[in-house]
């Protein structure tokens, strides 16, 4: 965490209301867009983020210092939205929302360039044959660039187990996608 947050995040919990406010701000697009991911019901997702922030707002004292905001969020609201599903698979069901299925959407494959077209359809495939545990921890790696102490948080894996799993998912999508030139995720690294 910078010394930026490390402040920031003291101050939240001394009772600062504003710098509750301000990490509200930093990170409620990660966490509506990671959110999204779970449930995607846009009233739904916002309701569990402002709901989590009222209750670290009730348990300030209460919290511990975190290493990282980002990740510290990351991991709490995921165990919120568990927990919203578990309590709720009849109302998921009925709306024919699979709370558990983490999917990447084709919109989130889209790439400026027209002439990646044939690779985005085919990553996007490729993206289907991937477990939800698979998605989820490219998403996280690539779209919210967390280490691999913070992707073992936020999955609850040790870093070996994540290391692995990232790992196995990136050879899928290697396999998948080789010989689409000029465009390749040979790029894509785990370090």
């Amino acid at each position: 965490m910078t010394f930026d947050e490390n402040i920031l995040w003291l101050k939240f919990k001394s009772g600062d209301a504003d710098a509750l406010g301000e990490i509200f701000h930093n990170y409620f697009h990660d966490l509506y867009f990671y959110g999204l991911k779970f449930i995607p019901v846009p009233d739904i997702v916002k309701d569990v983020i402002q709901e989590m922030f009222v209750k670290f707002w009730s348990n300030k004292e209460k919290l511990r210092h975190v290493r990282n905001i980002k990740s510290y969020l990351l991991v709490s609201f995921r165990r919120e939205l568990i927990h919203l599903s578990k309590n709720n698979k009849q109302e998921f069901r009925e709306n024919e929302i699979y709370a558990n299925d983490f999917t990447i959407s084709p919109e989130d494959l889209i790439i400026e360039l027209e002439g990646r077209k044939e690779f985005n359809h085919k990553l996007a495939l490729s993206f289907h044959k991937l477990s939800p545990r698979q998605r989820e921890v490219l998403f996280l790696r690539f779209y919210n660039n967390l280490d691999f102490n913070e992707l073992s948080d936020v999955l609850e894996m040790n870093v070996q187990s994540v290391r692995n799993l990232l790992f196995r998912s990136l050879e899928i999508l290697r396999k998948d996608l080789s010989g689409l030139t000029p465009y390749s995720v040979d790029s894509l690294e785990i370090e």
